[in-house]
């Protein structure tokens, strides 16, 4: 072994030993999994095969940062055919006790939290599949592929690697060596304003749209587009444009203009959204009340896949409140996208 060769290889063990944390937020796709860590790196991993293999039966787990963050597993069946036995590559679970049945108003989980949940991802990990047996329909599976991948992710990105929690791999480092959790950004409160007349939000609507059709105009508008205008403060509106709408998302323009002609146009002062997304697209609301632009973008019809997100207004710009997303469409809803950005408070 050449002198250069040995001190690069020094080199690539003390960079992985002090590597950079993994930048959040993030989402990743590793194999039949999905893992979603937010910008205060609370992260999740969900059991995602792709769509045309579906199955009901779901595996999900959380875990916020901090060195006192339990991880919590539960096990949901999609279609409530009601839990039977689950086996793993064909055996009784070995850790089965530690999952829980937990009623919920529209559904049951089986459950497990803390070290229950770390004992029973420390048997998923070495197993291929997770199958729970139907005696008239088909069975419903769970693909442990790429788990472990996931459970390091999971560690990586905050700070658990080779500490005495870590999911993948616990080591002999004391948990009390974990990085503490990021400090949720606090927004300012929503100043809010008094509310457009009808009057003025119709001619404010109408004559913006007129001004930016050629912006966004299409030969097929697949309908009429429409308007609506809403007061930001008292000198500026916020004007939203549904332009054009396929099956189930619709396309906007919006605006920040001044309330009075010739409606000049001003930036939208809008925070970024995380991962480089666009966003207003899908579907776009504003509720004059709360100061929250929001919008809901599907995958495919059924809802399965998809991102949303919300900003508030503060009186100056718009500052990004929440943010999910799901890019493998594997069954779940709206409210089970993994999110991507939290706030503190309401």
């Amino acid at each position: 072994m050449s002198r250069w060769t040995l001190i690069s290889g020094l080199l690539l063990v003390s960079g992985a030993a002090q590597a950079a944390p993994e930048q959040v937020p993030l989402y990743r796709e590793i194999k039949d999994w999905v893992v979603a860590c937010d910008n205060l790196r609370g992260c999740q991993a969900l059991s995602a095969r792709d769509s045309f293999e579906y199955t009901p039966l779901v595996l999900h787990l959380q875990r916020d940062a901090g060195a006192q963050a339990p991880v919590r597993l539960y096990v949901r069946d999609v279609e409530q055919r009601g839990f039977s036995p689950l086996l793993l590559d064909g055996k009784p679970l070995a850790n089965a006790k530690a999952l829980q049945r937990v009623e919920q108003s529209d559904e049951t989980l089986l459950v497990a939290e803390g070290v229950d949940a770390q004992a029973l991802l420390a048997e998923l990990r070495n197993g291929q599949q997770l199958r729970m047996p139907a005696e008239r329909e088909y069975d419903a599976v769970v693909s442990l592929s790429g788990l472990s991948a996931a459970l390091l992710l999971m560690d990586a990105v905050q700070g658990r690697m080779d500490t005495r929690g870590a999911l993948y791999r616990p080591g002999t480092r004391p948990d009390s060596e974990v990085p503490p959790a990021p400090s949720a950004p606090q927004l300012p409160a929503y100043p809010g304003t008094t509310p457009l007349q009808e009057a003025e939000s119709q001619a404010i609507a109408q004559a913006v749209m007129a001004q930016t059709r050629d912006a966004w105009s299409e030969e097929d508008m697949g309908g009429e587009p429409e308007a609506e205008a809403f007061a930001l403060n008292d000198r500026e509106a916020l004007v939203i444009i549904r332009t054009w709408c396929a099956a189930y998302n619709c396309d906007f323009a919006v605006y920040r203009v001044d309330r009075q002609p010739p409606y000049a146009e001003h930036d939208l002062q809008l925070d970024a959204l995380p991962l480089g997304h666009e966003g207003l697209s899908g579907w776009v609301s504003y509720a004059s009340d709360t100061g929250e632009l929001g919008y809901l973008y599907k995958g495919r019809g059924i809802a399965d896949c998809g991102e949303t997100g919300a900003w508030r207004f503060d009186g100056e710009r718009f500052q990004l409140a929440s943010f999910s997303y799901m890019g493998r469409c594997a069954g779940g809803n709206p409210g089970e996208w993994p999110e991507l950005w939290r706030v503190a408070g309401p």
